[in-house]
């Protein structure tokens, strides 16, 4: 696994919420400050529709573009196709947007920082390592 650390849209809104998870949000600095941290086109999309005003829109988007970008290539839409199918039929079904990321992270052989519930299980499925901070 890289030293790299894909920061879900999920982490990104708890890192900037005043009170929320002190411990993720202090991972967040880490991964930034280290330079470890990477994004991707799905998770600048997610950010970018949450923005208030057109200022918040450009600041958001300089700032994501200012982190590696991984890309959405065909091997990430196999690993996604195949795992979504495969999860399916085990019974479990979870956001496609999160299959897709976690898809990213594992073609990329990054971890994920992330405050979701679906992650853990999708993760374990993928071998992914997720970096869980729902508690707390």
């Amino acid at each position: 696994m890289s030293d790299r650390i894909l920061i879900d849209t999920s982490a990104w809104i708890v890192s900037f919420k005043r009170a929320g998870n002190e411990s993720l949000k202090q991972k967040v600095v880490e991964a930034l400050a280290s330079l470890s941290a990477v994004t991707t086109p799905v998770i600048v999309l997610e950010l970018l529709q949450g923005c208030r005003d057109r200022k918040e829109y450009e600041s958001m988007k300089s700032r994501m573009e200012a982190l590696e970008m991984l890309p959405v290539n065909e091997d990430v839409w196999e690993s996604a196709y195949r795992a979504a199918y495969d999860l399916r039929r085990k019974g479990i079904t979870v956001p496609t947007i999160d299959i897709l990321i976690l898809s990213i992270a594992k073609v990329h052989n990054c971890s994920v920082l992330h405050h979701d519930k679906h992650f853990k299980l999708v993760a374990k499925h993928l071998g992914v390592i997720a970096l869980d901070y729902i508690d707390g």
